[in-house]
């Protein structure tokens, strides 16, 4: 059953048809979640607030975007309020921060290094640059869906990308 069909049982009083939605929708968004912030916690408190705002504003959706659009929307919005108000926390001073030792090969600790280097990178990219990549690579979305995510034109969702994968390009290469 798609998305409208579900949608108006729902506004027909069908409780049942909100919870088929959320099951539909709850992996892929958790998942995408979770590559934004990082943290299971985060992702799966970001997850139950995307849903709980879709249940109570689903009557201001118009359907002018699909409803997985107007969810995904919600939920990057949630996401980028946990990244503003991370931002506002203080900095840890890299002299209080314990190394231990990690008994893992070496190429384990240089993929991991190169992992955390690519998750920094992203994290210093502007906030639209960071999700369209994220919404690109990870969510294998296409310029146009990200797009009507980002609530922009595809000819800017594209240029965000280019723009963001050349500063990926460069700090990796520690060029910036």
């Amino acid at each position: 059953m798609d998305d409208a069909e579900l949608l108006k049982r729902y506004g027909d009083g069908d409780r049942e048809a909100f919870d088929e939605l959320v099951r539909k929708y709850q992996k892929p968004l958790y998942s995408m979640l979770f590559r934004m912030v990082s943290d299971h916690e985060d992702a799966a408190d970001l997850l139950q607030k995307t849903f709980v705002k879709a249940f109570t504003k689903v009557g201001t959706f118009e359907g002018r975007s699909s409803f997985k659009t107007w969810l995904y929307q919600i939920a990057i919005n949630l996401a980028k309020n946990l990244y503003r108000d991370r931002a506002r926390l203080s900095q840890v001073s890299i002299d209080d921060v314990v190394i231990r030792r990690d008994p893992r090969t070496l190429d384990a600790l240089i993929n991991k290094e190169s992992r955390e280097q690519l998750r920094q990178a992203l994290g210093g990219l502007p906030e639209k640059q960071r999700m369209t990549v994220m919404l690109r690579v990870q969510e294998g979305k296409k310029f146009e869906e990200i797009a009507d995510i980002m609530r922009c034109s595809v000819g800017t969702s594209k240029a965000n990308y280019h723009h963001a994968v050349q500063k990926l390009k460069k700090t990796v290469r520690g060029e910036g």
